[in-house]
């Protein structure tokens, strides 16, 4: 079976993956998505979005109809990413590769509903499209999870800090200080997805 042609314009490598990763590879095929849906994907930004629209217009194309008072909100991915996230780590260059793949095992171990895809150009994990957490890999002196979910405020924990309305920081020195607060860890993600 021949793998059908890619039409889209130029937009950025950003936009494209992210188009890519959620199955989109020709314009036909953006008019099953309304362009509120389309800005909620991470890396497709009001640039390409404008660029996309004309390229439909050309076509005698558009994107679907938003429906009206329809509200979005970020939302992970429904589908697992996981062989992305291999390819991504496999490039990483990061001081604590041992340790960012052992947290990521224990996160991914909480729940078989547990999917993880690459956010922030790191691994990111939700729950049936609700953000958990992400690592924040600029950090390369220590583990840093970021948790970016609504309920993250209302978990208590000695491991989370920041005091921000939406979400709290973690941080995991070594594998002595993993393995010693991984059932804390999980217990904080059985807390969000609960």
């Amino acid at each position: 079976m021949n793998k059908q042609e890619s039409d889209l314009p130029n937009i950025g490598a950003p936009a494209t993956r992210a188009l890519t990763l959620e199955g989109y590879t020709t314009l036909k095929q953006l008019t099953k998505i309304s362009e509120a849906e389309l800005a909620q994907l991470h890396g497709v930004g009001p640039r390409a979005i404008r660029i996309l629209k004309e390229a439909l217009k050309v076509k005698g194309l558009s994107f679907k109809p938003a429906k009206a008072g329809k509200q979005l909100k970020k939302k992970g991915s429904p589908v697992s990413r996981g062989e992305a996230v291999d390819e991504f780590l496999r490039g990483l260059r990061h001081p604590l590769e041992v340790e960012i793949e052992a947290v990521r095992s224990i996160i991914k171990g909480v729940d078989k509903n547990i999917n993880e895809e690459v956010k922030w150009k790191a691994p990111s994990f939700n729950y049936k499209g609700e953000y958990l957490v992400t690592f924040n890999l600029r950090d390369i002196k220590r583990i840093h999870l970021v948790f970016h979910n609504p309920k993250i405020s209302e978990v208590k924990s000695d491991l989370l800090e920041g005091d921000y309305k939406d979400r709290r920081m973690l941080y995991l020195a070594d594998m002595k200080d993993i393995r010693a607060k991984k059932s804390e860890l999980e217990k904080i993600l059985k807390q969000l997805i609960k």
